[in-house]
């Protein structure tokens, strides 16, 4: 199988090291964890460098450029690069240009093998996303959570993990009260009573819609009911189901599916999870019957200590503990956290990843500690931190949903932009930064668009395939094609980009960050323009280059599917 240039350098590399191990150059414990090979996509001369003389150094008691002698010398001799010696000691490395044809060749005939990348291993990964509390619709700033974690899982499975998509269904708690409650407002106003929606009720036409499921399934068997305990103990299953049942359309559309809806109430009605946990930290100090000290950063005059429950967080070097029980005894919002990463881990997950808004970033870091004192790892838990979306239409803020009530939902968005506009632009950005999302601008057929960029750049390599039939030119055989005449700048640029998929894969994978890849899909689709632009394709008269451009323009065709693919975006053979 044709290696990747990371893979054949880093391999290179590794072997060079052990070769001045054997030469006693390098002391036998020299410590390679910290020698990163990297890309250079943006210096013309360089493909790839390596900061190996620069870690190795001081253990071999000499300075890195001398070093980086040594290592050059060391390297195996069939390596298919020219290298230099750059700056105060990175080696550079350049890849001839028959590895690169041979790259093209791969892409075009049997590209799956070359760009399987497993850094996994069938590591059981749990990546909980969504997770909204089931009370309404979704909204566009969720959703951007949902592309997120769903991209996430992707390139996971795409990266030899074992994946389980997890939505935590937060079914347990005053929210669902209120749920019930303002249904049964707009149930009785069904049946002619004035409405009286409770204090912080939920608004918007769906809450009226499921009123009318409840009197279509009942008819009026609730009216006389006045028990507020009984309604939510009897109604809370069915309101769920009802708002479940919106979110999970909407995400459907967007080519989402979830392994396990898990549910809070349900795992806190085969026992007292809290309390497990509770009792099994007790034993070990790192819970503790203590009274918090008073807010800092302000007074509070009438501030009176009362012992909690708490989770010593103080122990692991973090500012203040964490209240585990609220002075009633009932679970803190922290507290089922701890037995809900804890369900995870006895359920057997070695990684947890859990997709999340911004402002519970400080809620994360004690969590990770109170994974450690439940016996796993802190580095078990990756929270993926993302920030919420501002709406705009030909710049000017969009008004919210009136079916929805107060948010703006992914419904009324996916039915204007469609699912392929809304994912890809989910992710032109890191997913912490805050998106300004144009609604004209993301229907728009123009470059400034980067969803239509990118899909016209795919159809316009089919295009290419088409008019070549049209013209009663041979198709391509990617194995004779003379790849060598493929000589012009833009054509080494696309070679050397197309080789670097895989990394761009992993890299992805392994740092949760899915932006990478449409930031490596813009890239490909603006060097394919710029190609497309400069040269012509079909040469009647020269058949030969004809046959070595439609083997590269098969290649970028094959990463760009593949890719968008990935991403659940779909490639359009014409626009």
């Amino acid at each position: 199988m044709q290696q990747t240039g990371y893979h054949t350098l880093t391999t290179a590399m590794q072997q060079a090291v052990q070769n001045l191990i054997a030469a006693e150059k390098l002391p036998a414990d020299a410590d390679i964890s910290k020698m990163v090979v990297e890309p250079k996509p943006d210096i013309e001369a360089v493909d790839y460098a390596c900061n190996a003389a620069l870690v190795l150094a001081k253990p071999a008691k000499t300075n890195p450029r001398a070093l980086a002698e040594e290592l050059l010398k060391a390297l195996p001799a069939e390596l298919p690069v020219t290298t230099e010696i750059a700056g105060p000691g990175f080696i550079n490395f350049k890849f001839t240009a028959e590895f690169y044809q041979n790259i093209t060749r791969t892409l075009a005939t049997n590209p799956a093998p070359y760009w399987q990348v497993d850094i996994g291993q069938g590591c059981k990964t749990n990546v909980e996303f969504v997770s909204i509390n089931p009370t309404g619709p979704i909204h566009i700033g969720h959703g951007r959570n949902a592309v997120f974690g769903d991209t996430i899982a992707r390139l996971l499975e795409r990266t030899g993990h074992s994946v389980h998509r997890e939505y935590l269904l937060n079914d347990f708690g005053n929210q669902i009260n209120g749920l019930v409650l303002s249904v049964m407002a707009r149930y009785r106003e069904l049946y002619g009573e004035e409405l009286n929606l409770p204090e912080d009720g939920y608004v918007g036409d769906y809450i009226i819609d499921i009123a009318q499921n409840l009197k279509n399934r009942d008819g009026d068997k609730w009216l006389a009911e006045q028990d507020v305990e009984t309604l939510t103990t009897e109604l809370r299953a069915f309101c769920v189901e009802q708002c479940m049942g919106l979110i999970m359309d909407d995400v459907h559309r967007l080519g989402i599916r979830f392994d396990t809806l898990f549910s809070e109430f349900e795992m806190h009605q085969q026992g007292n999870p809290v309390n497990k946990v509770v009792e099994q930290l007790k034993e070990q100090g790192d819970v503790v019957f203590e009274a918090l000290p008073p807010p800092k950063g302000k007074e509070v005059t009438d501030y009176k200590p009362e012992p909690l429950w708490l989770f010593k967080a103080t122990k692991y070097g973090l500012s203040q503990d964490k209240a585990i029980l609220n002075r009633a005894g009932k679970p803190t919002y922290f507290g089922q956290d701890m037995a809900y990463e804890k369900n995870k881990l006895d359920r057997g997950f070695e990684k947890l990843i859990v997709v999340v808004a911004k402002d519970q970033t400080g809620n994360f870091e004690p969590l990770k500690k109170a994974m450690a004192a439940m016996g796993s790892s802190e580095s078990a838990l990756s929270p993926v931190y993302y920030a919420l979306v501002k709406v705009l239409r030909n710049g000017e803020p969009v008004k919210l949903s009136k079916r929805a009530g107060t948010i703006i939902s992914l419904k009324d968005v996916l039915d204007e932009v469609g699912a392929d506009v809304y994912r890809f632009w989910m992710l032109t950005r890191r997913p912490e930064t805050e998106l300004v999302f144009d609604l004209a601008k993301a229907v728009e057929q123009s470059n400034d668009n980067p969803v239509f960029y990118v899909q016209y750049a795919h159809a316009r390599l089919c295009a290419v395939q088409r008019q070549r039939e049209e013209l009663g030119i041979a198709p391509a055989n990617a194995d004779e094609a003379d790849l060598s005449l493929l000589t012009e700048k833009h054509e080494a640029e696309l070679m050397a980009l197309l080789e670097r998929y895989p990394l761009e894969i992993a890299t992805a994978a392994r740092l949760l960050e899915p932006h990478r890849m449409v930031f490596y899909i813009e890239e490909v689709a603006r060097a394919i323009h710029a190609w497309y632009g400069a040269h012509k394709f079909l040469l009647a008269d020269d058949i030969p280059l004809t046959h070595a451009r439609l083997v590269l323009a098969q290649a970028a065709q094959a990463v760009l599917h593949d890719a968008l693919t990935m991403l659940a975006v779909s490639a359009p053979e014409s626009m």
